[in-house]
């Protein structure tokens, strides 16, 4: 009763369980063919030394890219990264807010602060160096104090 189809039914199994494992015996044999190259040597020794020296490079190479790219980093911070604007009416006698004060400085909070006063008798342009967020050499009105304070609070 069984043996109408037992015999076709393992025959089958045994096919399919052939063709699995010579799937795994190619993919395997073309791993191996690419890990040893034609050229006939065949030491697995020099072989794992060749990828030792391969990874030693990439980490040179990594720790020459790690120092570039801090390197690019702290030039960065002296590049100006806080502007701020502000502007103000001076004078009663005009309107408008027409003068502005302006800081550019850097990460650290050097740079320059602009000011220009606007009056019905003309204009005036003053420029200030500006360490640390301080003025070391002029007096900095409250405006300006003002401008480079909400610049230094960007962050």
């Amino acid at each position: 009763m069984y043996s109408d189809w037992v015999g076709p039914a393992t025959l089958g199994i045994l096919v399919v369980w052939l063709g699995v494992l010579s799937l795994f015996f190619l993919r395997q044999s073309k791993f191996l063919k690419s890990f040893f190259p034609r050229s006939g040597e065949r030491d697995i020794r020099k072989k794992f030394e060749e990828i030792l020296k391969t990874i030693e490079s990439f980490r040179g190479e990594l720790s020459d890219l790690e120092s570039a790219v801090e390197a690019f980093r702290n030039q960065g911070l002296q590049h100006i990264q806080r502007v701020e604007l502000l502007r103000f009416n001076p004078y009663d006698d005009t309107g408008g807010d027409i003068s502005f004060t302006a800081c550019f400085l850097d990460q650290k909070g050097s740079g320059i602060v602009i000011t220009s006063l606007h009056a019905r008798v003309g204009t005036r342009v003053f420029g200030k160096e500006v360490i640390c967020g301080k003025s070391k050499k002029y007096q900095l009105s409250k405006e300006e104090e003002q401008v480079i304070k909400k610049a230094m609070e960007d962050e």
